[in-house]
């Protein structure tokens, strides 16, 4: 048995290297901060200088662009590093398959020009559903309108990455009016696919459903695959007809805790059931985290596991801290946003700043602030501005999350956690699942401290649970003043 093997200047711990020992398929479980991408560069590397395997011979996947860059510049060999979709191209390439993408923001467009132009008994009826004492015209100007047209846009993606048919439909699980959004959604979907037949394009899961069809033989004896809680079915009979092919091992890398893109059609399932489409799979769990403070672990992990469908696990730090998590109920959001950004800049210059919507940020700058990609300037400092998805992979010593308020658009955003995509799924889950997920890894970000702000006449559901824990784990509720 290997041991202490160096990855750059670490050595992995005993949990990373139970997977450079497995010769089998596996599925690596890695708590937040728990060196995921280490524990990958080290398997790669091992399986090069050790096991004598080719580079070309290696297959490496993740969920986006970013996380691909991020794994080529770590490993700093000439390897195959793709996306889903970069895999299906060189796939089709291969193949000499000609293949013409449609504009990315199709069917959003389409969402919208519908939703514009929609007769009155459809208007009335999506008013009624999202319970809105307001008319056609404000809907559409108000910011539900975005939200709803994300709704359905999550809606299709779910229904079509993981091979759904209208009878899968459990019309007993639905009440009239939600049957009657579904042939609205329904409606929209039809005029997508008829408007990509007439011009002869493809979008992304196209690609990744034409190069099934035509896997090719690279000649791959690993495929390693990160952030696989984030896969979809199409993803995943890609993924097997390849292996088949190509006779590969698969080893798969993620955390059920963080599958937070289930709009984009991601299916958690596929993760917590691995071993369903792959034999011989050695289960292991990263349970060292190098990022957050025990406490935080403990305050988190009970938050989280009110997720039923959660792996429980058990995760272990050799960082502590007497105030994790600090509460600031604020009156006026401008003044209070600027006494934090205040007080965390004389304690670090690496502070993030988090929120559940892209444009929640503009409801707590004044004009003292400048907002340009994903930085805030204000008096002579620099912070960064993200919504929790994007933060994903990422981490700050301070981080504070903004907008935990009780409303439609607040966290969790009573919009996109709808009831019509959780009834899609055969699981039930709890309510706002997927908001747990979220604002899981929100509160994961930190190394140091997390501040949570919310209105203090209207916290949302999530400041009310996490207060509890919070009191329980520490004995004591901190405020900030």
């Amino acid at each position: 048995m290997q041991k202490n093997y160096k990855v750059n200047q670490f050595y992995l711990d005993n949990f990373q290297m139970q997977l450079l020992n497995s010769d089998n398929n596996a599925l690596v479980i890695a708590g937040a901060g728990s060196g995921k991408t280490l524990t990958i560069i080290g398997k790669i590397k091992y399986l090069i200088e050790v096991k004598k395997i080719l580079p070309s011979q290696i297959l490496i996947i993740s969920f986006t662009n970013n996380s691909v860059n991020d794994i080529k510049s770590k490993l700093n060999i000439d390897i195959d590093v793709f996306t889903f979709h970069k895999l299906s191209i060189e796939i089709l390439k291969k193949q000499n398959i000609q293949y013409k993408i449609c504009d990315t923001n199709l069917l959003s467009y389409i969402v919208q020009e519908f939703l514009y132009t929609c007769e009155k008994q459809t208007q009335k009826t999506i008013l009624k559903f999202l319970n809105l004492n307001i008319n056609y015209r404000q809907f559409i100007n108000s910011k539900f309108f975005t939200s709803f047209c994300n709704f359905i846009v999550t809606f299709i993606n779910l229904w079509k990455t993981n091979n759904f048919k209208y009878s899968d439909i459990q019309i007993n699980r639905y009440n009239n009016l939600e049957l009657k959004i579904l042939l609205i959604i329904f409606n929209i979907y039809k005029i997508y696919i008829e408007e990509k037949n007439g011009t002869y394009t493809y979008d992304f899961d196209d690609l990744i459903i034409e190069a099934t069809k035509n896997a090719y033989n690279f000649g791959y004896k690993y495929i390693i695959i990160d952030e696989f809680q984030d896969t979809s079915q199409i993803r995943l009979n890609l993924i097997k007809k390849m292996s088949e092919i190509n006779n590969s091992k698969v080893i798969v890398v993620g955390d059920d805790w963080q599958s937070i893109y289930k709009f984009s059609g991601c299916d958690l399932n596929l993760f917590l059931e691995f071993q369903k489409y792959f034999s011989d799979v050695d289960i292991i769990k990263l349970i060292n985290t190098y990022r957050n403070s025990q406490e935080l672990i403990n305050i988190a992990s009970k938050f989280i596991t009110k997720n039923p469908k959660q792996i429980i696990k058990e995760l272990k730090s050799f960082n502590h801290s007497s105030n994790p998590i600090i509460f600031d109920p604020i009156t006026n959001k401008k003044v209070n946003f600027k006494k934090i950004l205040n007080y965390y800049s004389t304690l670090s210059d690496d502070i993030m700043i988090l929120s559940r919507n892209n444009n929640d940020i503009y409801e707590y700058i004044d004009t003292s602030f400048q907002y340009k990609d994903n930085i805030l300037y204000y008096n002579n400092k620099t912070y960064k501005y993200y919504t929790v998805h994007k933060s994903k992979g990422l981490e700050s010593e301070y981080v504070i999350i903004i907008n935990l308020d009780n409303s439609y658009l607040g966290f969790p955003n009573k919009i996109e956690s709808n009831p019509l995509i959780d009834k899609l799924s055969k699981d039930k889950e709890i309510k706002y699942a997927e908001e747990r997920r979220l604002f899981y890894v929100a509160i994961t970000r930190c190394k140091k401290q997390t501040a949570l702000l919310y209105d203090a006449k209207a916290p949302s559901v999530f400041i009310k649970e996490i207060k509890k824990i919070v009191k329980k784990e520490m004995g004591k509720i901190s405020y900030f003043k």
